[in-house]
């Protein structure tokens, strides 16, 4: 008799969750999935296996494999979505300011709030409550946190804690969507809430394939992004590839939820890209390749999970196709000018909560190669360049920056 399977896993059914976590490595369920490519989902638990080959009189070459450390992989690319691609934004960055619209109920803060904070006292709470979305500051260190409770004129947030110090008498208001977000590098010595060492915030990944039993999917804790690729071609949408390095998995803590936005994916020809802060538009294609160094640590803590993983240094480097020059300016911009701005906008065309809007702004690029090409039926520019640190592509923690990014869309929250 045939043997049927009463069970399969259909891939094209698995999907992939996310979820920023509040303690490093504390898997945690996803509050939104991120459609991808199926060709391009890849999660791999990675143990370490350390083999014993010393001798024994014997004409053999392995005598055991003794499970060693562990850890685990990931490499994801799709459609490069305008909302919630913004939490590999906020794990590669680290630094992100928000503001809201429509801001109402102005008050200002009673008291300084501290860092790594989940509360804040306010001179007045009226037109507050709980589930209202509020605006806390201005400027490079605006937030926008979602409120759990009020009580009196104390405002709790516990999902949302506080990314930078405010200032007593610091600006409070209820704000709507559309929100600007923007993307730095970190560098405050506290880190994303509190945590030393100007590290990012990390993610739990959970991987739904259905064949995890009872729970159906396997969650990747302690996620950190090593790599972001974006392109875009004009015949085609804005893509993005990432990957980085996690915790091994385990067993999800209950079936998570699909929570999908079905937000249309953006065109790369409604792209602006300006060189110098003069419009270009001969671009017919563009790539930006942001790098952050990641190191896996263990020690000896009785422990196989990573001690941590460490990000190093980001950099930003990337290249323009220009196919279609009516002159040798991209040749001149290297043999010349060389330093530029430059600044890559896409949008979805809709205004209010519809927008969506990626603006990567690269102030000091230093382009390092430019070549004619003679592959189309047009002689072309192939230029790249890589981004000069400075005091202008940063954020709330100043110091030093390679590019920042700003995204607009209808997510409050990261």
């Amino acid at each position: 008799m045939v043997n049927i399977p009463t069970l399969v896993a259909p891939s094209s059914r698995t999907w992939l969750g996310v979820a920023r976590e509040a303690s490093t490595g504390t898997a945690t369920l996803p509050t939104n999935t991120i459609p991808l490519d199926k060709s391009q989902y890849e999660v791999e638990d990675m143990p370490h296996y350390l083999e014993d080959l010393a001798i024994r009189g014997s004409m053999s070459h392995r005598f055991a494999d003794v499970l060693g450390v562990d850890d685990a992989s990931f490499s994801f690319g799709g459609p490069m979505y305008g909302d919630v691609w913004g939490y590999f934004l906020d794990n590669v960055f680290g630094d992100l300011s928000t503001t809201g619209t429509s801001p109402a109920n102005g008050t200002t803060l009673a008291l300084a709030a501290a860092q790594a904070g989940t509360a804040v006292t306010v001179h007045s709470a009226s037109g507050y409550s709980s589930a209202s979305t509020v605006q806390i500051d201005s400027g490079s260190i605006a937030e926008v946190v979602v409120l759990t409770n009020v009580t009196g004129t104390v405002l709790t947030f516990g999902n949302n804690p506080l990314r930078f110090a405010h200032n007593n008498a610091a600006t409070v208001t209820t704000v709507t969507g559309p929100y600007t977000h923007t993307f730095a590098v970190l560098n405050q010595s506290g880190g994303v809430s509190g945590v030393a060492g100007a590290q990012p915030p990390t993610h739990s990944l959970t991987d739904w394939t259905s064949l995890t039993a009872n729970v159906q999917a396997r969650t990747y804790p302690a996620a950190c992004v090593g790599s972001l690729d974006i392109t875009g071609n004009s015949e085609g949408l804005l893509m993005g590839k990432v990957s980085g390095n996690t915790w091994l998995s385990v067993p999800a803590s209950t079936i998570p939820t699909n929570t999908t936005t079905f937000t249309a994916p953006l065109p790369a020809w409604r792209t602006t890209l300006s060189v110098g802060g003069t419009a270009v538009n001969y671009s017919g294609e563009y790539s930006i390749a942001i790098k952050r160094e990641l190191g896996v640590y263990w020690t000896a803590e009785n422990q196989q999970t990573p001690y941590i993983i460490a990000r190093g240094d980001l950099d930003a480097t990337g290249a323009n196709k220009y196919t279609v020059p009516s002159n040798e300016d991209p040749l001149q911009w290297m043999l010349t000018s060389n330093q530029q701005q430059l600044q890559i906008v896409v949008n979805n065309g809709l205004s209010g909560t519809s927008q969506l809007q990626y603006t990567f702004n690269m102030t000091f690029m230093d382009i390092i190669k430019t070549k004619p090409v003679r592959s189309g039926v047009l002689v072309g520019y192939d230029a790249e360049y890589r981004t000069r640190a400075n005091t202008t592509d940063v954020g709330g923690s100043g110091g030093l920056g390679q590019m920042t990014v700003q995204l607009i869309n209808n997510i409050a929250t990261y």
